[in-house]
């Protein structure tokens, strides 16, 4: 079976240009609640008639729901939801959590994709997802093969992926970065970027990543059970979509790679510096770095001057059959094909009468019925028998137009109908309300006796945990962080380590998603959210209680006042200190950066260098820590510091990354006593 092609469509001219080069779905937004504010995007008649469209020539739409949402923007997302609903949208791609529940709540049978932003990235993440009611999972960009293979065949859900287009160097879900330093929330749908922007390293963009083109791969990726393939770029051009889609439509349909040639051409359409397979071949080196040159440019402006300006839409065949008798109504009957699939309908007309004057030839019948022009069909072959009777051109043409009519709709189908949705939702009040303090440090050689003594839980990395397990065995409040992203091929061994964590005495987990959600419960861990659970909503709040969580830590993205007021059913927390995790990268930044070495495996920099330091072009120093097999976070350059500012109905949550033991001890006295800050700072 085909991979779906999906197709974005940023404006209405990208979404015409989608569907005249073969895409089998497409995905857009409306004006607001989408990843893409800066995208054209499309207006409530727009959305009508892309979808109806759509409809008409059997293209999916897949409408972006993708952002993070406030308490207030949950209604209005919703009745959006039922609009596109009744225009006959297909499916929603959903990163909010509070909004998937509600979703699925008020609309019986709705179809679901989880964002890539839902940080899916494995089986057990997939089978959570599943249990919200998600049909489909949309999976990371940073997927090997192996692991796509594994995903596709073991996961509950469909599985779509990235097959080309523009990377994001964090994983999605995940980034901070523009949201923390530029106050433009990429979870908002405002990224502005600041991984393309130079920095003080020996590579200066050495954040930037080619774009991704696994064109070469159709064939390994149609046997390993894709069902979609997804092409980034909701901000290109109506010409760089017709492109992009031609080639992929082609090379699916002929079940074969792309050759160099037909790279080179993708390449001239847009490209940073060419492409890469990196992470599909796992090939993690620097060669993945590039920025968009003076080269690509004239290259992309040399492409456009063979650009088509005009897009044709595909035509239908189209089987007609007319019966003109005497003294019966006049019928006619036609039969369309439309990718595969059969569509029949007939029209009648007025009883015929016998001829008074010489009656239109069957070869002249004919010549007007195949007057297709401004219809999605074209006569393939047209049967027609007629008496002697009276008829005119004009009935012809009428009875024509009416079959057109009667065969697009049933082309479009019919609409599902769904329950109606009042605009209120479920009044959620109170909070669980509880003041232990929890703190996260990044290495063990951090904690000191008064940090032991003053959290009530402490969360150690998974890997830094096992590496001290003796003299942690002694600590009942020290726990362990599960790492925040691991593939397939990798749970095993986090397994082993969580389950070795477990038998050491540790009863606590740091939750960042739904996949450690799922494997701390079948070790038994007690629960609690990180922020990279992106809570916005009290919605998304009762999800993690049906979850069994015990506490979860509200998004930094989310203001004090905001989160205070946050009803939950568990007890809720805030970033008190600490540098926020701005982002969390596949590709060792710190090898790229410091390292000689430019692979993983003969690579040892971030084993004897426990923080590496990147510098912008401001001044700005941003930590960059190891994490689980030689990914990296990066840290803000200042901390957070909310802890002369208690908020009422959280507790408080600390982050040490860099910290000395002085400077630990200095934090929680200045938090016992609600000091303020001695140093630089920021406030959420």
């Amino acid at each position: 079976m085909k991979p779906e092609l999906l197709s974005p469509a940023g404006s209405p001219a990208a979404l015409e240009a989608a569907v005249c080069a073969g895409a089998d779905a497409v995905y857009f937004g409306a004006q607001s609640f989408n990843a893409r504010k800066n995208a054209s995007n499309f207006t409530d008649e727009e959305l009508q008639k892309a979808v109806a469209l759509c409809r008409l020539y059997g293209v999916k739409t897949n409408i972006v729901l993708n952002t993070q949402l406030y308490g207030g923007e949950l209604s209005p997302a919703i009745t959006l939801a039922e609009k596109l609903l009744s225009f006959g949208a297909d499916a929603f791609i959903v990163a909010d959590i509070g909004l998937a529940k509600e979703l699925i709540r008020l609309f019986p049978g709705i179809s679901l994709h989880a964002s890539t932003q839902c940080s899916g990235q494995n089986v057990l993440s997939a089978e959570a997802l599943a249990s919200i009611g998600f049909q489909r999972m949309v999976a990371p960009r940073e997927l090997p093969l192996c692991d796509i293979q594994t995903l596709c065949k073991n996961s509950p859900i469909e599985t779509e992926i990235f097959i080309h287009g523009a990377l994001c160097v964090s994983h999605s879900g995940q980034c901070l970065m523009s949201s923390m330093i530029g106050g433009r929330s990429g979870n908002r749908g405002e990224c502005a970027q600041p991984c393309r922007l130079p920095y003080q390293t020996k590579d200066p963009y050495a954040l930037s990543l080619k774009d991704l083109c696994l064109a070469a791969y159709v064939p390994a990726l149609m046997e390993a059970g894709v069902a979609s393939f997804k092409i980034e770029g909701r901000m290109k051009t109506p010409d760089y979509v017709f492109g992009v889609i031609s080639a992929y439509r082609k090379l699916i349909d002929e079940r074969r790679g792309a050759t160099p040639e037909e790279i080179k051409e993708l390449a001239a359409l847009f490209s940073r510096s060419g492409f890469t397979d990196g992470y599909y071949c796992e090939n993690i080196s620097k060669s993945m770095l590039g920025i968009r040159t003076d080269a690509d440019k004239r290259s992309t402006a040399a492409a456009e001057t063979k650009k088509q300006t005009k897009f044709e839409f595909p035509r239908m065949p189209l089987s007609l059959c007319a019966e003109f008798k005497e003294g019966k109504p006049a019928v006619l009957k036609g039969t369309v094909q439309r990718k595969g699939e059969i569509f029949s309908a007939e029209v009648f007309a007025e009883v015929c009468e016998p001829a008074q004057k010489t009656p239109l030839t069957e070869q002249r019948i004919a010549e007007n019925l195949g007057k297709l022009g401004s219809t999605p069909f074209y006569a393939e072959n047209i049967g027609v028998s007629a008496d002697a009777v009276e008829l005119s051109i004009a009935s012809v043409n009428a009875l024509r137009r009416s079959l057109c009519g009667e065969l697009n709709r049933k082309l479009m189908g019919e609409i599902p109908a769904y329950p109606h949705f009042d605009g209120k939702l479920p009044r959620r009040t109170g909070s669980v309300f509880a003041k232990e303090k929890s703190a996260y440090f990044c290495f063990y050689d951090a904690l000191t006796p008064k940090a032991l003594v003053y959290f009530d839980r402490i969360f150690l990395p998974l890997t830094e945990y096992c590496a001290h397990m003796q003299a942690l065995k002694v600590h009942e409040n020290v726990g362990i962080a599960f790492p925040p992203v691991a593939f397939d091929h990798e749970l095993p061994t986090v397994r082993e380590m969580a389950q070795k964590a477990y038998a050491n005495g540790a009863r606590v987990a740091l939750i960042p998603g739904f996949w450690q959600s799922e494997m701390a419960d079948a070790i038994g861990f007690e629960k609690h959210g990180d922020l990279r659970l992106n809570l916005y909503n009290s919605e998304s709040a009762s999800v993690y209680a049906e979850k069994r969580f015990a506490s979860v830590i509200v998004s930094p993205e989310v203001g004090a006042s905001v989160a205070s007021a946050l009803a939950s059913e568990i007890p809720k927390g805030y970033i008190a200190y600490g540098r926020l995790p701005l982002m969390t990268l596949e590709k060792c930044a710190i090898r790229d950066a410091f390292s000689a070495k430019d692979d993983r495996a003969s690579c040892r920099y971030c084993e004897t260098h426990k923080i590496s330091k990147l510098t912008d072009r401001t001044g700005a120093v941003f930590p960059i820590v190891r994490e689980f097999q030689h990914r990296n976070v990066l840290y803000n350059s200042v901390p957070t510091y909310m802890a002369d500012k208690p908020l009422s109905g959280l507790f408080a949550h600390a982050i040490f990354t860099d910290e000395s033991k002085a400077v630990v001890d200095g934090i929680i006295e200045r938090m016992e006593k609600r000091l303020p800050s001695k140093t630089k700072f920021r406030r959420i």
